[in-house]
């Protein structure tokens, strides 16, 4: 049986260490992730963070819910929200869960042996088809991302 968004919302805030998803209107709970995968989105988020202009963004890290339909939700491992969202999010639902309908400037799923064939054949379509900005799965020791050319 499927459930409603709202149904879905009300589950997330009830049960907010679940770390739901909603997938085909089914609840799915993210899997938990190994300390690696862990400290490299927790690095996206302190780099972000030191780089991006915080009257401007916020940072979250498996927090945000991604709305691309009413049958799915999903929780980005690591996300970049304008604070324009976030403050109309806090006005307009300021008990409600924390979620996104609007293309957001980054999302990312860091990929891991137990989550990547999903995240890669299931989330990051549905990631471009919102019109967020993604990086792709990582492995990139090394890299740096240019912030600036990504919000311009």
């Amino acid at each position: 049986m499927s459930i409603s968004a709202e149904t879905y919302a009300r589950v997330a805030l009830e049960d907010p260490h679940g770390n739901w998803e909603l997938v085909c209107g089914q609840l799915r709970r993210k899997p938990g992730m190994t300390a690696r995968h862990n400290e490299i989105a927790w690095r996206f988020v302190a780099e972000l963070t030191l780089q991006l202009d915080r009257k401007r963004f916020s940072v979250r890290m498996n927090a945000g819910h991604l709305w691309v339909s009413a049958r799915y939700f999903y929780v980005p491992d690591v996300i970049v929200v304008p604070r324009e969202l976030v403050l109309q999010q806090q006005e307009a639902d300021p008990n409600g869960i924390e979620s996104y309908r609007a293309a957001l400037p980054l999302v990312i799923e860091i990929w891991s042996p137990s989550t990547g064939d999903y995240d890669v054949e299931t989330k990051l379509p549905d990631y471009q088809q919102r019109g967020d900005a993604i990086v792709e799965p990582l492995a990139l020791p090394g890299v740096r991302i240019a912030l600036t050319a990504l919000f311009e």
